[in-house]
């Protein structure tokens, strides 16, 4: 089952199911409670990396109130087939800037 979709700023439907986020509930407790600010890291993102060593997306937001102080909150994702899904997500004290940055244009943009 899905908890949640959202349209990344990639154009890309990005999805967190149940598994997931029992793996990330269990190993990550303080992201209990913070499905929209996960939501808002996707549909806005303060930047994005990819990671070829991970073939994997790293999104970041900061937040100035979280359960750990203020933090990135940092979604790591996973493209299949033009979709992508959250494979785990948890507080960073800042960005780390692995892999290459990836630029998004505002105006090619659409919502769900």
């Amino acid at each position: 089952m899905i908890i949640f979709e959202a349209l990344s700023k990639l154009n890309k439907k990005i999805r967190l199911t149940e598994i997931q986020w029992a793996h990330i509930e269990l190993k990550h407790k303080e992201l209990r409670n913070q499905i929209q600010k996960m939501i808002a890291t996707i549909e806005n993102p303060d930047s994005i990396y990819y990671s070829p060593a991970e073939e994997s997306y790293h999104y970041y937001k900061y937040f100035k109130e979280t359960p750990v102080t203020e933090k990135y909150l940092l979604l790591v994702v996973k493209d299949l087939n033009d979709e992508g899904f959250i494979i785990t997500a948890f507080f960073v004290a800042k960005i780390r800037k692995e892999g290459k940055e990836v630029k998004y244009e505002e105006e090619n943009i659409h919502k769900l």
